[in-house]
């Protein structure tokens, strides 16, 4: 008994250690915000300095933003902006909330954004990928906020970002049935025609990630769209077996698109192939099959071929 009113009595401190701390911080901020409207800005960004490191949540939220009127007040503008970058690298999906902001504030803002939305795209793209080679179980949820990024009206739709939300949708159904990766060997000669096989890249102006292989694997590194200092492959050869809907099939029995990723080596011949989003079961091996074919200038890095992973988004149709 005397043991569970101790645990008790130290819960109640902890609890109001924890209250007395963010009164103290409300309180700091109150009077931060006072030396703003006085125009004491130098006084103030002291104070918003030391609460932006103390408090959590919308204290540190509100303390973040009105540092950045003060720095704007102050006329230190490359401040301002390593602060709005730090604001919207922490949460890109963050907006000024506070009525303070004055118009000229809320343009430099949005700029700043702008400018950063391609390249955090990328990144979260390429931490949902990698929770999906995991098999993560949170990397549809990634896959989820890459595409509310992806519809930001600051974020301008272009090809390539059009190929980046269709792999996005892709990878993030594929997350949420958990199917297992399937590689098809050669089976059967394909009946060729020609139609549209897009491969995907990252958004222009995208930052590329580190110069590093994209995945750890025994054998010569494999890279990727995105990698630093690598030329991708040059398609020579991307033909594509044709699509007759099977008789007795419902319509909308298949998907618009399918989604492949090659694994193409030094010769620039694909040595794997691997489905990432399917078309129709009819059809599937015969798409894995024809891409064995394919043929390609290799990705080189610094002058000299290596491996690289290609993702190749195929829009079909149905023949008259």
């Amino acid at each position: 008994m005397i043991a569970v009113r101790c645990s008790s009595i130290l819960a109640t401190i902890i609890v109001l250690a924890v209250s007395t701390v963010a009164a103290a911080s409300d309180e700091s901020l109150a009077h931060a915000k006072e030396l703003y409207r006085s125009a004491a800005y130098d006084e103030a960004l002291a104070a918003l300095d030391r609460i932006a490191v103390e408090s959590t949540g919308a204290t540190k939220v509100e303390a973040n933003e009105y540092r950045l009127f003060c720095l704007i007040a102050l006329d230190r503008r490359s401040d301002a902006r390593v602060a709005i970058e730090s604001m919207v690298n922490a949460d890109p999906f963050y907006e000024l909330s506070t009525d303070q902001a004055s118009p000229r504030v809320r343009t430099m803002f949005r700029e700043i954004r702008q400018s950063l939305l391609p390249a955090i795209v990328q990144r979260e793209y390429n931490s949902a990928k990698s929770a999906f080679d995991q098999q993560d179980g949170d990397a549809s949820e990634q896959f989820d906020r890459v595409l509310k990024l992806l519809e930001d009206p600051l974020i301008a739709p272009t090809p390539a970002l059009n190929d980046l939300r269709l792999v996005a949708s892709g990878f993030r159904d594929l997350s949420r049935a958990r199917a297992p990766k399937v590689e098809f060997a050669a089976a059967t000669a394909p009946v060729v025609a020609q139609m549209q096989a897009t491969p995907v890249t990252p958004p222009s102006g995208a930052a590329a990630p580190a110069n590093t292989p994209s995945s750890a694997r025994s054998g010569p590194p494999v890279y990727r769209e995105g990698d630093a200092d690598v030329v991708a492959p040059v398609t020579v050869r991307q033909a594509l077996p044709q699509w007759v809907v099977p008789q007795g099939t419902r319509p909308g029995a298949w998907q618009p698109e399918a989604v492949l990723e090659v694994t193409i080596n030094e010769s620039g011949d694909v040595v794997s192939a691997i489905l990432r989003k399917p078309f129709h079961p009819s059809y599937d091996p015969q798409l894995v099959k024809a891409a064995m074919a394919w043929k390609y200038e290799p990705a080189r890095r610094e002058g000299v071929p290596v491996r690289y992973i290609k993702l190749v988004a195929i829009r079909l149709g149905t023949t008259n």
